[in-house]
């Protein structure tokens, strides 16, 4: 489906380009999507791409490390990369007289496929030090590094982001640059461009550059993910906590399916804001858990619901599992109330509103319409959530919440 404002370019090499021209914009957002991430990893390479969006601006043959961070901070443009299970995306939010540099430096960035060992050895040690930090923060590892794998276990969805300390320390530089080259292909990559820029001077650059690559196979990233669920209880004791901490989700539909609008607003009547379901019986009412919030990730053809509480006595997790299993069953009975239905609408699209003032989100949904098959239009949220009834929320809640769910439990180890 073609996207009114939106110019979609596909170049002989395999490289698509999205423009979506903004003259009321201060700024330009360039955003290059590379469709690979932990899903495409084997347990050797595990953590591979991650650790290649660290080295993206890492020396090259053009310029050393000290030169990239200068020429792009010194013109006002600001950079970021990250990794996902199906994507690695790196962006420049640049002046719009600075895109032109901004393309040139992620492009030598992209291309870039031998590393200073010297470099590479320290960026070793950062990427362990951010694993040993997670596993020190018990409401990230609990998501990120038991529930998900837990959820997705036996599928490719179950590989770590960051890899595993064992991974990491193990790996190659040679096998890293490899594994970059062989997916870094103009065919598996996306550029959106977002904002106030020159159309002409963006394509005439981009066609010097990344449409200027010589046309390479691209591998196969394409993952389906059985979307069925089945009872599954995790429990994992640590000596250094004193308090529990909780994740309970489902495989659910992904953006493919027209359902997805509705399992996300779903998730925004459990957590969004302090008038969410969630908020109001576990902390408001009871004072359970320090955050506690209902997360959907939708992927293409699956996502994760998960529903976090987040540091308690464990002396009251049956309790508050009771209390979430009643939340769900009230959603499935009765669904929502009218001034409910209406006011979390209301602050859903507030804030959805909020992030598309950001050209850089609008960059991003540019390219992960392109990754995951997006059918709608991002713009066009409004159009959909409010369309949404009473009837679809006790719909969508009895089709999510059986009692096929897999739970983790992070908790103090008994002296």
């Amino acid at each position: 489906m073609k996207l009114k404002g939106i110019e979609r370019k596909r170049y002989d090499n395999g490289l698509t380009l999205l423009l979506e021209h903004l003259p009321e914009k201060k700024k330009a957002a360039l955003v290059i999507g590379v469709k690979v991430g932990s899903v495409n990893e084997n347990p050797e390479l595990s953590g591979a791409s991650h650790f290649n969006e660290h080295m993206l601006f890492k020396s090259n043959k053009y310029l050393s490390y000290k030169e990239i961070i200068r020429s792009l901070e010194y013109a006002g443009i600001i950079t970021n990369a990250y990794t996902t299970y199906q994507y690695t995306a790196f962006y420049a939010k640049s002046p719009p007289r600075e895109i032109e540099k901004a393309i040139q430096i992620l492009f030598q960035a992209a291309t870039n496929f031998s590393y200073e060992e010297k470099e590479f050895s320290l960026e070793k040690e950062v990427i362990l030090a951010e694993i040993h930090n997670y596993i020190n923060s018990p409401e990230d590892y609990v998501m990120s590094e038991l529930f998900v794998p837990t959820l997705f276990r036996g599928t490719p969805l179950s590989n770590k982001i960051l890899g595993t300390i064992e991974s990491i320390k193990n790996i190659k530089k040679e096998t890293l640059e490899n594994f970059k080259a062989e997916y870094y292909t103009p065919g598996n990559m996306i550029i959106a461009v977002s904002g106030n820029f020159d159309i002409e001077t963006v394509e005439k650059k981009v066609e010097e550059t990344f449409a200027s690559l010589e046309k390479r196979k691209s591998p196969n990233t394409n993952v389906k993910i059985d979307k069925r669920n089945e009872y599954y209880r995790k429990i994992e004791t640590r000596k250094d906590i004193t308090q529990t901490y909780l994740c309970s989700g489902y495989r659910v539909d992904g953006y493919e399916s027209d359902d997805m609008h509705k399992i996300e607003f779903l998730s925004s009547l459990l957590s969004e804001g302090m008038s969410s379901r969630l908020f109001i019986e576990l902390r408001e009412k009871r004072g359970i858990g320090y955050s506690v919030g209902n997360i959907y990730y939708p992927l293409e053809n699956v996502g994760i619901f998960c529903t976090h509480v987040d540091g308690f006595d464990t002396s009251r997790l049956k309790e508050t599992e009771n209390v979430i299993n009643d939340i769900y069953q009230n959603l499935k009975k009765y669904g929502t109330k009218a001034k409910e239905l209406e006011g979390m609408k209301n602050l859903f699209l507030s804030k959805y509103e909020d992030k598309l003032e950001n050209v850089v989100n609008r960059g991003i949904m540019l390219i992960e319409r392109e990754i995951y098959s997006i059918k709608f239009d991002f713009r066009e949220k409004e159009k959909y959530i409010k369309e949404i009834n009473n009837e679809d929320v006790m719909e969508i809640a009895e089709k999510i919440f059986t009692e096929d769910y897999t739970i983790t439990l992070l908790m103090p180890e008994k002296s």
